[in-house]
């Protein structure tokens, strides 16, 4: 997913998609290829991705629950499945970032 978001630039979307997400829980921001997670006590973690991000952020209830769609990973299949045709429009970000953090949910 990370490879993907990169090769559409849709970087600064997701960015603000996943900040959006957390509120004012925790920041969020990108080093290059790394996602870092700060608390609010200054303490950091570096993510090699984004799904590993999408991860902790569920792990730690980062993220409100109730605001993810209810449909068992299934939006996230059809991102994936929709993305990977050649030619076809790059996804928009917020249905990708509902999706990922859905997936990293039922994991």
């Amino acid at each position: 997913m990370t490879a993907y978001i990169n090769l559409n630039r849709m970087k600064p979307a997701v960015l603000a998609e996943l900040r959006r997400s957390v509120g004012r829980r925790a920041r969020i921001t990108v080093l290059g290829d790394r996602w870092v997670l700060g608390s609010r006590t200054g303490a950091q973690q570096v993510f090699p991705d984004v799904e590993t991000l999408a991860d902790a952020l569920v792990e730690k209830h980062l993220v409100d629950r109730r605001a993810l769609p209810d449909d068992g990973g299934a939006e996230f299949e059809r991102l994936l499945e929709d993305g990977s045709h050649h030619g076809s429009p790059p996804m928009d970000a917020g249905r990708l970032v509902s999706a990922l953090l859905l997936s990293a949910d039922t994991v």
